[in-house]
């Protein structure tokens, strides 16, 4: 049931989506995730991704909205690990930034391993 979440999000809120972006990148062997996905209505932001394994082991899978600042490392706006045992994970977060009008993008990962996904740069007015 948890991890239908993404569906029912998209239908309730309305959200424009936005998915795709970067090239694939290493993630724990064994393992693969999807193309993470952004999405924004009236500045309210959700982003979201899921990530499989053949084995069943812990594991945590991060989904952040970043802010991008054109600065090194870009602001982490918000995030959330799915800290499971298992074979399926899936991360979402959500927020609002104050008012600020920038660009901003969804990231995901496995935290064991430094490279991620990113989705395509989107200017927004928060809420």
């Amino acid at each position: 049931m948890r991890r239908s979440v993404a569906a029912v999000m998209t239908v309730v809120l309305g959200l424009s989506t936005i998915a795709v972006a970067s090239p694939a990148q290493a993630n724990p062997q064994g393992c693969t995730q999807g193309d993470p996905v952004f999405g924004y209505s009236s500045g309210y932001m959700t982003a979201w991704n899921d990530g499989f394994c053949q084995t069943s082991v812990t594991r945590t899978f991060r989904v952040e909205i970043k802010r991008d600042a054109s600065l090194s490392p870009d602001p982490v706006v918000s995030s959330y690990d799915d800290y499971y045992t298992g074979t399926y994970y899936y991360a979402e977060t959500s927020s609002c930034d104050g008012g600020r009008t920038a660009n901003y993008y969804g990231r995901s990962f496995f935290t064991s391993h430094p490279t991620y996904r990113d989705t395509s740069h989107y200017k927004v007015t928060t809420c």
